[in-house]
């Protein structure tokens, strides 16, 4: 379970900014807890997060939502009013105005392209404990293999999305966790990298 955090009011170039990578946490939510739980093995803060959208906007971002089946923009007020919903946001290394729009920039070329449902079948496996200690065996190559085979590289999750809209910046290009495929990172890798992003306490 998410621990209770203080609360800040989100305050667009504070809080968050155009670029920034946004992870949120529903703990009464059936689906987030169950992607929590098969991307535990990643966790090594104290949060806990199960999904990652890119910031567009003062009010807006660009998400790839499961739900809706599509690479959407949304506003992230629906985010912010709901006392449910854990949100954080994590500042790209070295972020520039310049630099937060092409990540926003690169994120939106895919809006309305469909969600990869079979890549998210794929990490649930990956996930399990017998693919934890297969990936373990095997030093992650075999766990890889299945989610190459069943990722469409026309379709995408939500932490991909993400990772791919940092991956195509000079600036981040197989940095940390981006040296992985974008499709074999979870919200909660992203999340937990101490290179793409300032420290958290910076953040």
């Amino acid at each position: 379970m998410t621990p209770k955090f203080k609360t800040i009011s989100p305050e667009f170039h504070t809080t968050h900014d155009i670029g920034y990578i946004g992870f949120t946490y529903f703990d009464e939510s059936f689906v987030s807890r169950g992607i929590a739980y098969y991307t535990r093995w990643s966790r090594l803060s104290e949060i806990t997060v199960s999904h990652a959208l890119i910031v567009t906007g003062e009010n807006e971002c660009i998400e790839a939502l499961a739900e809706k089946n599509r690479v959407t923009k949304s506003p992230l007020e629906k985010y912010f009013r709901n006392p449910k919903c854990a949100i954080f946001f994590r500042k790209p290394f070295q972020w520039s105005e310049e630099i937060g729009n092409r990540i926003s920039t690169t994120a939106l070329t895919q809006n309305g392209t469909k969600y990869d449902y079979n890549l998210i079948a794929a990490d649930m496996v990956r996930g399990s404990f017998i693919g934890h200690l297969i990936s373990g065996c095997f030093k992650g190559r075999k766990s890889d293999i299945l989610t190459k085979l069943l990722n469409d590289d026309k379709r995408w999750i939500c932490s991909e999305l993400a990772a791919y809209a940092l991956d195509e910046q000079p600036e981040y290009k197989d940095r940390g966790i981006l040296n992985k495929e974008a499709a074999t990172i979870t919200p909660q890798e992203l999340f937990e990298d101490a290179t793409v992003f300032t420290p958290w306490s910076k953040s």
